[in-house]
């Protein structure tokens, strides 16, 4: 039961062992924790450095080399660690997901779906659509209004890098300004503004390489993104049909 428990804190097996042999007998030598843990003496020794550099172990003051076990506390500390770390990776497994999953996607002619919940999603579809660099094709609600400010650092980023926007969306004031002040021009937007009420759904659909996205702004936004190239080609052209009625 001990020996689980002492384990769950990210030690190994062998660790355990040693490090439970000296909290149940106190200071030993190398030898003697190696009779007492059932481990070969080469492999105690290696054991003992890697308890002790995580603080679990220290050495005894006598002449003889000998090791006293640490205070159970320093589990909780390693257990904590362990978890910020897995934490960290977790948060850059999440971060690079879109990337791994293009990978496999372009080998693939599964289509792969990816939904998201809440404006950090939103976010993160603005993310890969940097990241993948290819041109955007995008029709537009006026519904993402609320993420006004983060959208549009992202179309300057974007032009930045080179990405180019082709939009179809509903005629504002804005829009008009933006096609003669040059923002439009900034952020390399091709913009053909349609009458209202011809698009009035709260979804705004932007097509990037091999990716749809369907982006919903409600109480809590919904995003969907997928990946295949049959489904982004049909988008491509649905878009590009209505540009065309109304350019």
């Amino acid at each position: 039961m001990e020996l689980e428990i002492i384990q769950k804190a990210g030690l190994n097996e062998a660790q355990a062992k040693v490090y439970l042999a000296l909290l149940r007998n106190g200071e030993m030598t190398p030898t003697k924790i190696a009779e007492e843990s059932g481990e070969a003496r080469t492999n105690t020794y290696a054991i003992l450095a890697k308890l002790e550099e995580a603080g679990l172990v220290r050495r005894g003051e006598g002449k003889k080399q000998s090791y006293i076990a640490s205070h159970p506390s320093a589990l909780e500390t390693i257990a904590e660690k362990r978890r910020r770390t897995a934490t960290k990776n977790e948060q850059a497994l999440k971060a690079n997901m879109s990337a791994i999953l293009d990978m496999f996607y372009a080998h693939s002619e599964r289509p792969g779906v990816k939904v998201y919940t809440g404006y950090e999603g939103v976010k993160e579809i603005y993310r890969d659509v940097l990241r993948t660099g290819e041109t955007v094709y995008l029709l537009r609600t006026e519904a993402d209004r609320e993420m006004f400010d983060f959208i549009m650092k992202y179309r300057q980023l974007m032009g930045k890098k080179g990405v180019k926007t082709i939009a179809v969306m509903p005629d504002s004031k804005f829009g008009r300004e933006s096609m003669v002040n040059g923002v439009d021009e900034e952020t390399l937007m091709d913009r053909v503004m349609i009458p209202r009420g011809v698009y009035t759904a709260d979804v705004t659909i932007m097509v990037y390489g091999r990716k749809t996205a369907l982006v919903h702004y409600g109480e809590i936004a919904m995003s969907t993104v997928i990946t295949s190239e049959a489904i982004a080609e049909s988008m491509r052209q649905v878009i590009m049909m209505l540009r065309d009625k109304y350019r």
